[in-house]
């Protein structure tokens, strides 16, 4: 049986059993923190789109009642549908 060293944030480990066994639950614990931190981002992304989204429509919507103060107007620039 072969010996080695392995280190974690300055924990220095010979056993293999145990490093193996500290390894192991170091990497579940990292890609459990990348789960939800990707949760957390995708949430943070759904709620920025959902304000754009909004606001998107209250502009639709102000377009649409000064349609109807000036209906001849139409905006520079912007495509009529």
């Amino acid at each position: 049986m072969q010996s080695y060293l392995m280190t974690f944030d300055e924990v220095d480990i010979e056993d293999d059993e145990h490093a193996n066994e500290l390894f192991t639950r170091y990497t579940i614990d990292t890609v459990y923190a990348s789960y939800a931190a990707a949760l957390n981002r995708v949430r943070q992304y759904t709620q920025l789109l959902q304000i754009l989204q909004r606001e998107a429509d209250d502009w639709a919507s102000k377009v649409e009642k000064a349609k109807h103060v000036m209906p001849e107007y139409t905006p520079v620039g912007w495509l009529t549908c």
